[in-house]
This record gives structure tokens, C-alpha cells and sequence, in this order.
């Protein structure tokens, strides 16, 4: 049934594409915010769904496809769509880059640096370190010493319930053993933090990296706002990373490609 919504949807885009992104045809980048809108995992349609007759009027078409869009998210019926109806319809974004140039939509902006996760200058790129990191932190999936890591989830609540709880127990870290978590982040609207909350008396260590898609960088900052770590510090430096408690800490995603995504694991154990 996904797949033939996904067919559905997909039709009525392409069709009505001339209408509703002229620019996308030519290989431009739009110059405003975009959010990329997809059926979420485990989506059922209704029976009865079928593709449209090719024949339609592109105008037509594009109506068609704005309102099943709304039906499909309208999941009480009630003709508004809340942010917990939105949220999983979310499949990607797009953010210009800002700069001192031209406002969006008035042409190219006239910043020094590319936006997330475009490519930098020729000449520019910064040098890729045996670790699959650039020299500004980018960790860059298929790369060096990150050539081996599984491809990280697409962020979800269901994906976020999910690690909630322990991975594993009785794992070893150090003198100690404790419990294996699971935090994944994405470039995404939504999903590009994660808090870890530690009680007195426990802390958080043996940092690695689980998974890896696209391009990603982050950091680790405490609730006030200290700068813990990055991941220009290089991959020592986290491994040696110790939080401990009581006290929440926030893994914040800083730049990357649209699809980025990192999943950190670390063992919660007993402070010394």
C-alpha cells in the first residue's frame, strides 16, 4: 500500500512539476527555506487509492495533489493539521545560505561560505583526515576509519522512542559496567538535537560513533550553554569524553548535508 502511494504522490509531482518548481527543472537551488514533504514509515493509504488519469490538466493536477496531501496529514479529520500530524510527513529541508547579499528570492546571496551541505570552493576543500573527518569536523560517511560504520536511521518519534531505554546491559566500560544508550541526530527539522540526562551519582563514557549517513558535524553542550565538545576535536578526543551528573547535555547537530545523520553511543556507568 506505501508503495502505491509513493507511486501515486510521485506521479502527481512530476506532472505538475512545470507548475510548481519551474526553477527545480533548470537545476536551480531555490532561494527561500524548503521543507520536503513524503508518506512516513508504516503509512497505510485508504483503499480505493489510485493514480490519477495521465491526461489531467497540470493545474489539475497540482490541486489534486495540495489537497490528498492535506487528507492523507488530516489524520483526526478535523481539517487542521497539528504539529504532531506534520512532524512525520517531514522527509527533508532546504535552507539557503545567508549572507550580506540580496534577500531570498532576489537573486543569489553574497556570503563567503556555502550553504549546508553544498560543495566548497575549488580549491577550497578542506583536507580529509584517515579518520573520514575534514579538518573542520565533518564527519563524512564511507570516508576513512568511517568507511565500516552501518548507515544511520532516518530520524522519526518512533526512531526516538526507540532509545529510550538501554540498548544492551552490563556492558563494559572501564573499571565499570553499565547500561549502552543510543542517541541519533539528523539534519533535519525537528531531530537536530538530542538530550542526554544523567542522574547524581552516574556518568556517561566510552563515547563511538554507531552509525553514519550523509555528512554530518556536532557538538555536546551542558544545559548552560558550555561548549563541551565538537567534532574538530577529533575522534581521540571524543572517545576519552566523560559527562557525569546530575545534569542534562545536548547533542546538537552543526552543519552537514540535508540527508546527515550520526547515531552516538555511549555507556552510562557508575561515577568513581
Amino acid at each position: 500500500m506505501i508503495r502505491k502511494l509513493t507511486m501515486t504522490l510521485a506521479l502527481l509531482a512530476v506532472l505538475a512539476a512545470p507548475v510548481l518548481a519551474d526553477h527545480h527543472m533548470k537545476g536551480e537551488p531555490p532561494m527561500h527555506p524548503e521543507i520536503i514533504l513524503g508518506p512516513p514509515e508504516g503509512f497505510e493509504p485508504p483503499e480505493g487509492d489510485e493514480p490519477p488519469p495521465m491526461d489531467m490538466a497540470p493545474e489539475e493536477m497540482e490541486a489534486m495533489m495540495v489537497g490528498r496531501f492535506f487528507e492523507l496529514m488530516d489524520e483526526n479529520g478535523d481539517g487542521v493539521i497539528g504539529f504532531d500530524e506534520f512532524m512525520p510527513w517531514v522527509r527533508g529541508s532546504h535552507m539557503p545560505p545567508m549572507g550580506d547579499g540580496p534577500a531570498m528570492g532576489d537573486g543569489p546571496p553574497m556570503g563567503d561560505g556555502p550553504a549546508m551541505g553544498d560543495e566548497p570552493p575549488m580549491g577550497d576543500e578542506p583536507p580529509m583526515g584517515d579518520d573520514g573527518t575534514t579538518g573542520d569536523g565533518m564527519l563524512m560517511a564511507g570516508e576513512g576509519d568511517l568507511a565500516g560504520l552501518p548507515l544511520a536511521p532516518e530520524c522519526s518519534n518512533a526512531m526516538r522512542d526507540s532509545e529510550l531505554g538501554p540498548q544492551a546491559v552490563n556492558v563494559p566500560c572501564g573499571d565499570h559496567e553499565g547500561n549502552l544508550i543510543f542517541r541519533t541526530i539528523c539534519n533535519m527539522p525537528g531531530f537536530q538535537s538530542q538530550a542526554i540526562s544523567l542522574p547524581g551519582g552516574r556518568s556517561a563514557g566510552c563515547f563511538d560513533l554507531e552509525a553514519l549517513r550523509g555528512d554530518i558535524a556536532f557538538e555536546i553542550v551542558s544545559e548552560d550553554g558550555m561548549h563541551i565538545f565538537d567534532t574538530s576535536m577529533g575522534k581521540e578526543a571524543f572517545m576519552d569524553l566523560r559527562l557525569e551528573g546530575p545534569g542534562t547535555f545536548q547533542i546538537k547537530s552543526t552543519d552537514g548535508s540535508p540527508d546527515g545523520g550520526v547515531t552516538i553511543k555511549f555507556t552510562d556507568i557508575p561515577m568513581d
